[in-house]
This record gives C-alpha cells, structure tokens and sequence, in this order.
C-alpha cells in the first residue's frame, strides 16, 4: 500500500472502477428505499452512504428523520428481505434531499386570438369530433 493509503495502488482506472461500482450499490439501496417507504416520506428521504455495516440516510427535515427513526427496524428488515443483508444500523442526519420532485403541471392557457382561430378552424372544418373537441376547450375555459 502506498504512503496515501490507496489499496490501487494509483491506478486511476482501479480507483474509478471501485467508486463506479459503490455508486451502484448506493443506487440499488436508493431504489429500494424508495419503493418500501410511502411515497410522501420516500420523497423526502434518500440513501447517503453505505459503508462498515451502516447505511447513512438523509432526510429534508427532523420531522422526516423521526419517522424514519420510527421505522428503522422494519426498514432494515425491507432491505434484507430484497437481499441485501450487510445493513445493521440505520444512521440518519438531516440534510438537503437530492431526489427528483414530481412534475407540477403547469396550467396553460390560450390567447384570446388563438381561441378565436381555434372556434373558426373547428366551424369550418365541418369535422364533428374537432368541433366537440374545441367545444370542451372553450367550456373549461369559460368555466
């Protein structure tokens, strides 16, 4: 081993296969995180770390932390029932949470000139499901 403790020696392909491979088994425990925790906490609570046993999770705020808290044994028993048996502490901090929030869909709405060509394309197309298609668009609008 050299004098900086590197078991690789230096080998930047060694070092980058060894944290490809942590990264993996990081992304696995985050995935199955996700999936035991109800949706509502899971998206507040993530997978930090993994290492000597204990599996570091953050969560956003300390309201989030307790429950996690709460639920620990149970997650523990989560983890192993997927097959991954190495998790004997669950550590928890507080810290912002990396994980991607829902979509809000954003409300969108027409021009009034585009309302406008949108009724006259409809009227002249003599299509009847074009025209209730535009007759929906102009009901939720005007209502």
């Amino acid at each position: 081993m050299r004098a900086g403790g590197n078991a690789d020696g230096g080998n930047p392909q060694a070092v980058f296969t060894r944290v490809l491979a942590h990264a993996r088994v990081l992304d696995r425990l985050d995935h199955i995180l996700a999936s035991v925790l109800d949706a509502s906490l899971a998206s507040h609570c993530q997978v930090a770390e993994f290492r000597d046993q204990c599996l570091i999770l953050v969560c956003s705020n300390a309201s989030y932390a307790t429950r996690i808290r709460m639920i620990s044994q149970p997650l523990q028993d989560s983890f192993r029932e997927e097959g991954i048996t190495g998790v004997k502490h669950i550590d928890i901090r507080i810290a912002p949470v990396n994980r991607p929030q829902p979509e809000v869909r954003q409300k969108r709405t027409l021009s009034p000139a585009a309302v406008q060509a949108l009724g006259r394309f409809a009227a002249d197309s003599g299509d009847a499901e074009i025209q209730a298609i535009f007759a929906k668009i102009n009901a939720r609008r005007n209502g």
